[in-house]
Order: C-alpha cells, then sequence, then structure tokens
C-alpha cells in the first residue's frame, strides 16, 4: 500500500507526538518573536524572585513568554496589547487540539508549495476581527514561517511580513498539550500594560520586557504595532515601575545597556549579563550588553 503525503505527515505527528511524551519534552514556547528572550533565559531565571515569595505573577510584554514558560508561578497574568497574540494563548489553552489539527494542515500545505504562505497572510488580514482558533492558527503559522519571526502590521492595521523561513518548525500538537496544560490557571489580557496598574499588589513579581529603545531614536523602526514605542513611551514606562516599587512588589525589566536606560534606572539594581544584544546605531549595528534592572 502507497502511503499519501497526507497520510504520511498523519503518521509524522502521532510518532512525535508519542516520542516526546517518551522522553519528557521540555516546555518552550510555541513562537518565535523577535527579541525573544530564548538564548538568556538560563541567566535572566537566576535573578527572579523564589515561588514561595510570589503572589501572582506579571508579564505585561509577553511576546513569546520564555520566561513564563521557564518558571513555576503558579498564578499569572499575561497580557500584551497584540490581540492577535493574547488570542493565539487563549485558543492553545483552550482549544489546542482543534488548533493543531489546522496546523497539521497548514504544515502539509506549505511542503507542497510555500507560496500558500501569501495565501494564509490574505486569509489572516481579511478575518483580522474574528479572533477564532482559525485566525490564531494563521497567526502561529505566519510567524513562524516569516522574516525573522517580527509582527508588523501597516497603518491599515494589515500584517505585511514578507515569507522568510521555508523549514519552519511549526510547534507539534504534544507542545501545544503541554502548554495548554501551563496555562490553566493563567489569566490572559489583550491591554496596555498601564491598565494593570490597579490590579497589582504585595509581593506580586512583575516582568517587564518592552520593545527595546535604539541606541539613536532618530533610527527608530516601526515595533509591532502601528505606533512606535517611543522615547516617551519608555519614559513612562520608568515612571511606572517606579510606582510599582511603593507597592512593596518585586519588579524586573529587560533592558540593553545604554545611556538612556542607565539615565532612567540609576537608583535600581543593575546587573549584566554574559549576553549581547545588536542594536542600530546610525548605518551600523553595534553589540551592545544586556541588562537585568530589579528593585531587589
Amino acid at each position: 500500500m502507497t502511503l499519501s503525503f497526507s497520510g504520511y505527515m498523519i503518521l509524522k505527528y502521532i510518532a512525535d507526538f508519542y516520542f516526546t511524551r517518551v522522553y519528557n519534552m521540555k516546555l518552550k514556547p510555541f513562537i518565535r518573536w523577535a527579541g525573544g528572550k530564548q538564548k538568556l533565559v538560563k541567566e535572566i531565571i537566576q535573578n527572579i524572585p523564589a515561588a514561595s515569595d510570589v503572589n501572582r505573577y506579571f508579564e505585561p510584554f509577553v511576546g513569546a513568554g520564555s520566561l513564563f514558560f521557564e518558571s513555576n508561578y503558579e498564578n499569572s497574568v499575561l497580557s500584551d496589547v497584540n490581540p492577535q497574540l493574547i488570542n493565539a494563548y487563549s485558543k492553545i489553552r483552550d482549544n489546542f487540539t482543534r488548533l493543531s489539527t489546522i496546523l497539521i494542515d497548514y504544515e502539509r500545505r506549505f511542503l507542497l508549495d510555500n507560496q500558500i504562505y501569501y495565501v494564509i497572510r490574505q486569509e489572516f488580514n481579511q478575518h483580522k476581527e474574528n479572533l477564532d482558533t482559525n485566525q490564531a492558527a494563521r497567526f502561529i503559522f505566519l510567524i513562524h514561517t516569516n522574516y525573522n519571526g517580527m509582527y508588523r502590521i501597516n497603518k491599515s492595521g494589515d500584517y505585511n511580513v514578507p515569507m522568510g523561513k521555508t523549514n519552519p518548525s511549526i510547534p507539534k500538537p504534544d507542545l501545544l498539550s503541554a502548554i495548554s496544560d501551563k496555562l490553566a490557571n493563567t489569566t490572559l489580557v489583550a491591554d496596555n500594560y498601564l491598565n494593570m496598574e490597579n490590579d497589582i499588589g504585595v509581593n506580586d513579581f512583575i516582568y517587564l520586557d518592552p520593545p527595546y529603545p535604539p541606541f539613536d531614536w532618530s533610527n527608530h523602526q516601526r515595533q509591532y504595532t502601528v505606533n512606535h514605542f517611543s522615547e516617551r513611551d519608555h519614559i513612562d514606562l520608568s515612571n511606572f515601575a517606579n510606582r510599582l516599587r511603593n507597592l512593596d512588589c518585586f519588579v524586573m525589566l529587560s533592558y540593553p545597556d545604554i545611556e538612556f536606560v542607565r539615565n532612567q534606572y540609576e537608583d535600581w539594581n543593575i546587573v549584566e549579563l554574559n549576553a549581547f544584544r545588536s542594536i542600530s546605531c546610525k548605518k551600523e549595528r553595534k553589540k551592545i550588553p544586556e541588562l537585568i534592572i530589579k528593585n531587589y
């Protein structure tokens, strides 16, 4: 009997599912994300407060959620201004089986003809107001197959990143199942971080990983929302972080080691990591050390 391509893909996913169960697959983010902390998370986690000391964990710029997946906080609030991202988290938590089925089909079609990327991108933009499981699958597929893990939208709100990877690692059902379990007791919010201030209290831990500032503000490129995360936005964030210090909670931020950041957080505990970030400086890129900034 000759096995069809679709039959092969189904058998491949079943094999992957049981293989990873047997070998206790490590939990990791389900997307790649520009500015993600997967390569830094082992150093970052050495700087977080013990779970026994923390009431709730807040991550308002969640992105790929590397620290969330590496940590063991039981009561978490994950948020982001990107509703498509939060929708993906939500649908993994609530309906990962249906999501996996759609992603398997997308990968099958993509391996046959990678130009299907642009068909799915068009469908994504046509359904951007429909935050359902189909849209979550489109989002996850596009992020895995696009250029450099970027999420960029134009002034009309349409996602416009070109295709990048032709051999993507689409998340397997077993990973999505494990993530669904991890998210079971997690609150997911699509909102600006400033609107969370009244929810934060004593002994909560807030990890802030905003879009990074440029070395040179005149060279600032558009971030993953229509508006820039501007110099004023970073100043507002530092004011927010300083207000949280008065609540007797734990606050930690990730930033590159540039003068602007040092000035904003000069009276905080600043830890230089053994890692560097490539950051724009005029017409070149500079290697800048990564920082952890905390109030404890």
